[in-house]
């Protein structure tokens, strides 16, 4: 039997190119063995292997050493989507962050208020290209201690996931009215025991709001609120870094895509159901 090999050299470079980025994107695993076959190859690939990067115990280490070798500014190119779980510590966040300069989707999961109560994260975040941010409320607040404070990402930020470590039933969110682009706000609360007042304080700051996502007990189904149809009930994410890069790659199944599809399928059922 005759075996024929494509000759895949033979193709214009910018082809190749093309191929191997596809094929690194469409399986990260896949991507980390792509850097092994060529130099050449490594140089396409390396930069859509950092495009999102999620941290934790286990790689934070192996991501600082990195930041050794490699040049700070391929991180401000190239890391586009970051996720710092709640077991970076406050000093590699700092860090990072100080290094990626690019990010516009950031998780900031991280204690930092907690272990340096006297500093301030702004520094650090106040100048990021942010359209999507995931942060706990008392962090997201102290951004805004200062009352002349402008961030740069005050009118691009269109995503805000306020994360709530404590249990609130009347949960406020200062400072929504100072985000002039955004369209999709998440409250990770666990519980749906929200005084409606509440509710209805946060949709009036928010004057372009499209979906305000309320994260319930885990066992809970998908619903969206009578007073408003904007909101929407969905069930806790058992396991939230997934769930994170999800979102990232704007999945059809992560959370911010389900509350969209609730919305538009309660507004179909209203325009029939008045149409009759």
């Amino acid at each position: 039997m005759t075996t024929t090999t494509f000759p895949f050299n033979n193709l214009p470079v910018e082809l190749q190119r093309e191929i191997f980025v596809v094929a690194a994107n469409a399986e990260r695993g896949g991507a980390l063995r792509l850097v092994l076959v060529a130099r050449r190859i490594y140089s396409w690939v390396q930069p859509h292997i950092y495009d999102m990067v999620t941290l934790g115990s286990d790689d934070t280490a192996l991501f600082l050493r990195t930041m050794e070798t490699v040049p700070p500014e391929f991180f401000a190119s190239h890391v586009k989507k970051l996720c710092l779980s709640v077991s970076v510590s406050a000093a590699n966040a700092e860090r990072i962050l100080s290094v990626c300069k690019g990010v516009v989707d950031l998780a900031f999961w991280v204690d930092y208020l907690g272990r340096f109560p006297k500093r301030s994260i702004a520094p650090f975040i106040s100048l990021l290209p942010l359209h999507k941010l995931s942060i706990e409320l008392t962090h997201f607040t102290s951004l805004f201690s200062d009352p002349n404070s402008r961030h740069r990402w005050c009118d691009t930020l269109t995503h805000l996931e306020i994360i709530f470590w404590t249990h609130e039933m009347s949960p406020k969110v200062p400072h929504l009215h100072k985000l002039t682009s955004l369209t999709h706000l998440a409250l990770r609360l666990r519980h749906s025991q929200v005084y409606e007042d509440s509710l209805f304080t946060i949709l009036s700051e928010c004057k372009h709001l499209k979906t305000l996502v309320i994260f319930d007990e885990p066992d809970t189904e998908d619903m969206v609120w009578t007073e408003d149809p904007r909101v929407v009930y969905l069930p806790y994410p058992p396991k939230v870094v997934p769930e994170w890069e999800a979102q990232a790659r704007k999945d059809v199944a992560c959370s911010w895509s389900r509350a969209e599809d609730l919305v538009r399928k309660h507004a179909a059922e209203r325009e029939r159901a008045t149409s009759t």
